[in-house]
């Protein structure tokens, strides 16, 4: 059960990010490309088009990741599947941070909080809860879309699509702690912007590594989701620790 301090920090957070249209578009076009438009465009095809499985020249080996797609062209789909979605979960909480911190920042009303009989961890955990909420009531919505589309092709599993679904919650975990860590300590959008942009880049990477190395996406999707658990406990704990109210008012 929340505390009561929590709940109304909570709903004052919601408020603020659904009157800025900048944190409402950002939420709501990229996720759209990255969750639905691209992924879907590409299962369609790929099933109404005529698949045949890759023929490799003799003695070239492909990596441990890769080498169902020999066998069954679905693979490749299931495999690209695994990065698309990893990604739709880390762009609404980085590029939204921001706006929940920055403005209020800049607008001087967080000077009104330390006024108020509540501690440093109570305002985290509201903002943090307020950007869990809109990345999920986004992300969510949009991936319903995708997990039919897999389900009604004959493209995944139910499992594979249950692999999917945990790996878009801790990546959206991840992205809300980490980026409500920069947006803290950050002074301005600028530098909050490219601070995030920084971290997902290489994150983004680490997917299509590990979608390599690992064979199967279902074992790639678990294995990046043990990752943006362990991630998202890190920026947790280094938020808790050294944010303070004069890092918040600075």
């Amino acid at each position: 059960m929340l505390e009561r301090e929590v709940r109304i920090l909570f709903r004052k957070e919601w408020r603020q990010l659904l009157r800025s249209r900048g944190a409402m578009v950002s939420a709501l076009l990229l996720p759209m490309i990255l969750l639905v438009i691209v992924p879907g465009l590409q299962m369609v095809g790929l099933k109404t088009g005529m698949s045949k499985p890759v023929n490799l020249p003799s003695g070239v080996e492909l990596p441990p990741g890769l080498r169902e797609f020999t066998q069954d062209p679905m693979s490749m789909m299931r495999g690209m599947l695994v990065p698309f979605i990893a990604l739709g979960g880390l762009i609404v909480p980085s590029v939204t941070a921001s706006y929940i911190l920055i403005t209020e920042r800049e607008s001087r009303t967080l000077e009104l909080l330390v006024a108020l009989p509540v501690r440093v961890g109570q305002i985290l955990l509201a903002k943090l809860l307020a950007l869990l909420a809109l990345a999920s009531a986004v992300t969510l919505a949009l991936f319903s879309i995708d997990a039919v589309l897999i389900l009604g092709l004959g493209i995944g599993s139910p499992g594979f699509v249950l692999a999917l679904l945990v790996m878009l919650l801790t990546a959206m975990a991840f992205s809300t702690t980490t980026a409500l860590l920069v947006s803290l300590l950050a002074r301005d959008f600028r530098t909050s912007n490219n601070i995030n942009g920084l971290l997902i880049g290489p994150t983004i990477l680490v997917c299509f590594a590990v979608m390599l190395v690992v064979p199967g996406p279902v074992l790639t999707a678990l294995l990046l989701a043990a990752l943006f658990s362990a991630g998202a406990a890190v920026a947790t704990f280094v938020a808790l620790k050294v944010i303070t109210f004069e890092r918040l008012l600075r």
